[in-house]
């Protein structure tokens, strides 16, 4: 290939990516409030309830809405830092004053100004004020996006201990069906001993299998007392007053 050719060929390469690129960035576009459902504003379903509830009552996201005010107050201050540099001067022609009041004297001297004022201010101060408040303000973005990957973080973790607590929940119920067919296996065992119709070995081993499954379902009950207890120190509230809100999302 020639090397003119070559060159055209990059070209069109180039022309084809900047024509997908403008798409390319849009599709990455991302809404944080799909994360979080802002306050006030009524969540989509109870999980994104619950994640409402932990972003809301986390104390971390109220560090980090104190951060942010006090990077805009920076910024705000930045505007008018550069009047710290401002100076104001007032000199006096003493000699010229004495005279003017002296009216008695025909030869008196008087220079004007009698009085002369000034100012001044380093021209620095408006460049270096402009960068350190360019400066606060990109902090303060940098808050917003500590506060989406917060958003993030309590969404995921959120629903993880959620996800964990509907788990033990289903397990509780197979392990209380499994409980209940170990038990009638075992009354069902102790009749046929009676009439001497099972040997000791089968009865043994069906009242062992009844005290394996009564210790899962306890085993079972503890872990959804576990995962509320997890659920709860995210979202901040009972899980009882929670659970009250499911009902309307079940409507």
């Amino acid at each position: 290939m020639s090397h003119q050719n070559l060159s055209n060929s990059f070209r069109c390469l180039a022309f084809s990516a900047l024509l997908v690129l403008p798409s390319f960035i849009y599709a990455q576009q991302f809404d944080y409030n799909t994360v979080v459902a802002p306050e006030g504003q009524r969540p989509a379903s109870f999980e994104d309830y619950l994640v409402q509830l932990a972003y809301m009552n986390s104390p971390q996201t109220k560090i980090l809405a104190f951060e942010k005010t006090i990077e805009e107050k920076e910024v705000e201050l930045q505007r008018y830092e550069w009047q710290d540099d401002l100076k104001f001067g007032f000199n006096i022609n003493e000699v010229s004053l004495t005279n003017v009041l002296d009216k008695d004297k025909t030869d008196n001297l008087v220079l004007y100004p009698l009085y002369q004022l000034s100012s001044s201010v380093s021209l620095g101060s408006f460049t270096n004020t402009k960068r350190k408040r360019k400066i606060e303000e990109i902090d303060v973005l940098v808050k917003d996006m500590e506060n989406n990957q917060h958003k993030m973080m309590i969404r995921a973790e959120t629903m993880a201990r959620y996800q964990k607590l509907l788990l033990a929940i289903e397990t509780l119920k197979m392990r209380t069906k499994a409980e209940e067919d170990a038990r009638n296996t075992h009354q069902v065992s102790q009749q046929r001993f009676k009439n001497a119709d099972l040997d000791m070995e089968d009865m043994l081993r069906a009242s062992e299998s009844y005290t394996n499954a009564q210790e899962k379902r306890l085993s079972a009950e503890t872990e959804i007392q576990l995962a509320i207890i997890a659920v709860e120190e995210m979202i901040g509230i009972k899980w009882e007053s929670a659970k009250k809100a499911e009902e309307r999302y079940k409507k």
